[in-house]
């Protein structure tokens, strides 16, 4: 069980981290980022920022969903407003489109958890954060190519929560997800 993957919050914190960057992030570079903040955010509240499905791959792990909205600008024909802020994939890069973002979607303590993460992994490049990857997301499993899953449980008990802490982050993950599909079918 996971988080359902919230495209507009991952849109805006995606933009809100790239703002802090100067306008312009290597992908890697943002991909680790979110999935450092999800991290973070689990440990801290029991609930990611941005959600998705996690995975491990030989640079780390990632969130799934936001590489493929990276990569095409859209998911699954869900309304999405990426392209509007975030500018197509370019050496590697992607930047803002407009200075004018929006972070209205996103709470309080989850613009702080940014803040907390740029703070502490902005002035790392995207290597320097897979390095740090491997060396402290022990939910991360090393290969060679390919990729396997992180479930939320195992990321869970990796950031220090207890299984009776884990039983209600997943339970949590279930309800939230059956009013999301209830809301948006």
């Amino acid at each position: 069980m996971s988080f359902r993957f919230d495209i507009t919050k991952a849109t805006e914190a995606a933009c809100d981290l790239i703002r802090r960057e100067g306008g312009v992030m290597n992908i890697m570079k943002l991909i680790k980022l979110v999935y450092a903040l999800d991290r973070l955010s689990i440990q801290r509240r029991g609930i990611p920022v941005v959600g998705g499905t996690y995975f491990s791959l030989p640079n780390g792990p990632i969130t799934s969903e936001l590489l493929d909205l990276i990569n095409s600008g859209s998911l699954w024909g869900e309304e999405c407003r990426w392209e509007e802020f975030i500018s197509d994939r370019q050496n590697h890069e992607i930047g803002l489109r407009t200075a004018q973002i929006g972070t209205e979607h996103l709470a309080p303590s989850e613009l702080k958890l940014i803040s907390e993460i740029y703070a502490e992994l902005g002035d790392k490049d995207q290597w320097q954060l897979r390095d740090w990857s491997h060396e402290r997301c022990e939910e991360w499993s090393p290969m060679a190519r390919g990729r396997e899953r992180i479930s939320l449980s195992k990321m869970a008990r990796a950031v220090g929560l207890n299984d009776e802490q884990i039983q209600q982050i997943e339970q949590d993950a279930e309800e939230l997800n059956f009013v999301e599909a209830a809301l948006h079918a």
